[in-house]
């Protein structure tokens, strides 16, 4: 008798982590990837895509009884912290609003939702911080992530959040990350100035998608802090860049975050003790060092791990 796979609906599928859980899923489940562009550009015919704005509540209620998934990852995100202060209807529909109506549809057929939230959530003055930590965000951006998470929260489903920070990694398409752009720019052969004092973990977004599958699989409710297992500030991290990829470290200068003339505030040490994921989960996430080398092989193999 030929058993029924499990379906996964994975949203922001276009996107960094969203194409690394696609990879991630890619056995034992139907996946079925959704995002606004009516371009798939992880380009998998095996993925069922339907592009879906997820701010419009009634696509998002018809699309989740359509396919009738046992997970939803919502992996889709506003992520522009400056914009988000100047866009701010835009930020809270998709940070916030589209948490409550997936939330919903979740609720509605039994699928279990696991929601990608942030360092932002916290102010930065007592990392590393713990999931028992009270929320505290500085800016536009944190709050309207922490209202996703109450919404969840509030909403009745079946949830778990996964909060994460300066992801970076392999896929089709993408936005430049913090790794990317310093890469390009020291290939190029030019200079930039690093902060000194923003520290956090970085993640590799291949690991997180593994991780936020075992975390699906797992049943386990409420709120884990997930991502790479060093904290680090951005001056030393891009330090570390330059050795793995060889490039010239002389073309990176130190400097602080007032320098930037930022126009929102950002979490200075919001490293995150994981502690809770390993012992639970059972989770491995690299180092910087390691996750760096193992982002280089993702690249020159072409495909996220």
């Amino acid at each position: 008798m030929k058993l029924m796979r499990k379906r996964v609906l994975i949203t922001g599928a276009n996107g960094l982590l969203g194409q690394n859980l696609l990879h991630a899923f890619a056995n034992d489940y139907d996946r079925i990837a959704c995002d606004r562009s009516p371009e798939f550009v992880a380009e998998l015919p095996e993925v069922n895509y339907q592009p879906c704005d997820i701010t419009r509540r009634a696509d998002v209620i018809k699309l989740v009884r359509e396919v009738m998934p046992n997970f939803i990852i919502n992996a889709a995100a506003f992520t522009d912290v400056d914009g988000s202060e100047q866009q701010r209807e835009a930020c809270w529909q998709v940070n916030a609003t589209a948490v409550g109506y997936l939330a919903e549809a979740a609720r509605h057929v039994e699928a279990r939702l696991l929601h990608l939230s942030t360092d932002y959530v916290f102010d930065g003055t007592s990392g590393p911080y713990t999931e028992a930590h009270r929320p505290n965000p500085l800016g536009f951006y944190g709050r309207a992530k922490l209202a996703g998470e109450n919404a969840l929260i509030g909403s009745g489903a079946a949830y778990a959040i996964a909060r994460t920070m300066v992801l970076y990694g392999h896929g089709r398409k993408l936005r430049p990350s913090f790794v990317t752009w310093l890469i390009r720019q020291l290939q190029n052969g030019n200079p930039v100035r690093i902060v000194t004092d923003q520290f956090g973990n970085p993640t590799l977004a291949s690991e997180l998608a593994v991780a936020l599958r075992i975390l699906a699989e797992s049943g386990r409710d409420g709120i884990y802090h997930i991502c790479g297992t060093e904290i680090i500030d951005r001056y030393h991290f891009a330090l570390k860049i330059a050795e793995v990829f060889n490039l010239d470290v002389k073309l990176i200068a130190p400097i602080r975050t007032a320098d930037l003339k930022q126009q929102a505030l950002r979490p200075m040490n919001s490293g995150f003790d994981i502690a809770r994921a390993v012992q639970e989960l059972g989770i491995s996430m690299s180092n910087v060092t390691e996750g760096l080398q193992k982002f280089k092989l993702e690249s020159a193999g072409g495909q996220a791990a």
